[in-house]
């Protein structure tokens, strides 16, 4: 009797579970279609490597993808990924002779955050400066979030591709960054979360629905917002003992990235790339001062972006994705890259393979 009792109470909770399982999923469906419909999250999205990626590509980005970022509706942008996981068109892991490479590492700024392959910094740098120098190729190791901590790690992942050159690009928000959860540790959660069963079934599949590409905002945000810009770090307005701290920081981690390159025979060198506000005055320049200290006092070369583009004499509109965003325009990224290829042949860095 007991048997049967049982057997007879579980028809109606069977079907209660199967009701509510189907409610779930409709109910997800539904969220999914109207996120579509009204165009409130893109249905995919620029991923980077999986585990097993990582282990035998140099970049971070997952390999031969070719979308439109829709991440800002009202900045479209095509991001194509290469073989070898970086942005932009391929290129050999074996450095064809006769042909200078130059790594440029940073984070969104190089990456190239809302403009298209062709128009990042990178890309408009390879350009400039094929006028002029023969077999120049420009690397794009950019990261979004990355700082100095992070952009150690990009380069020694790309040193098995023999760069002649390495160029760490500055960004106002880099110091800031250094007391927060490294990106390089996010990704690495991010790889074991999705080379792992049972998420790594339906990734392939979660990665291009919108409720995903809506969650990983919504987490980003959460976990640390990047106001690129919007933190002065000039000791004399604040308390300087964090500021001190987290420079101190990066000092060391670009001397160890800088020893690391030497014993390679690569050279290093700087370029402090300013925000929106600095370009316009709303705040100081402070910082693409500091970093052009620190580099000079470690006995690297430094450029400083700032000059160009304020001599440019446009207004920051244009240099500038404003009033969307507050990264650099295809315009601000041009005029760094003529500024760049005019000095970087008057070094030694690039003197003997240019005219």
């Amino acid at each position: 009797m007991l048997r049967l009792s049982a057997g007879w109470r579980s028809g109606p909770v069977l079907r209660v579970l199967s009701a509510l399982s189907l409610s779930g999923v409709v109910a997800v469906a539904a969220a999914e279609l109207v996120l579509r419909l009204l165009g409130l999250a893109p249905v995919n999205g620029v991923a980077t490597v999986t585990e097993r990626e990582f282990a035998r590509l140099p970049g971070i980005l997952a390999p031969r993808q070719h979308l439109v970022d829709r991440r800002k509706p009202s900045l479209p942008h095509w991001v194509t990924t290469d073989s070898l996981g970086f942005r932009g068109p391929d290129f050999p892991r074996l450095k064809p002779p006769g042909e200078f490479r130059m790594l440029l590492t940073g984070d969104s700024f190089i990456y190239g955050d809302f403009v298209d392959d062709a128009e990042t910094l990178p890309a408009q740098l390879e350009r400039t400066l094929s006028a002029r120098c023969r077999g120049v190729r420009v690397i794009n190791a950019g990261l979004g979030g990355a700082t100095i901590t992070d952009e150690v790690e990009l380069v020694q992942r790309a040193l098995p591709l023999t760069p002649d050159l390495v160029v760490v690009v500055f960004s106002e928000n880099d110091v800031t960054d250094l007391g927060q959860t490294p990106m390089w540790t996010l990704l690495a959660a991010n790889r074991r979360a999705k080379s792992r069963f049972p998420l790594s079934l339906v990734y392939p599949v979660l990665r291009h629905t919108a409720l995903w590409n809506l969650g990983l905002e919504v987490a980003g945000k959460l976990r640390a917002p990047r106001e690129m810009g919007a933190v002065t770090l000039d000791p004399s307005t604040h308390d300087p003992a964090p500021i001190l701290r987290l420079r101190d920081l990066y000092r060391r981690a670009l001397e160890r990235l800088r020893d690391t390159l030497t014993a390679h025979r690569i050279p290093l060198a700087v370029a402090a790339y300013p925000s929106h506000l600095t370009v316009s005055g709303s705040q100081t320049a402070e910082q693409v001062r500091w970093i052009a200290g620190l580099a000079e006092a470690e006995g690297i070369t430094a450029f400083d972006l700032l000059a160009p583009l304020r001599d440019s004499g446009l207004p920051t509109t244009r240099l500038y994705l404003l009033p969307y965003d507050g990264h650099p325009s295809r315009v601000g990224y041009g005029l760094a890259a003529a500024y760049l290829a005019d000095q970087l042949p008057q070094t030694k860095l690039l003197s003997a393979s240019c005219h």
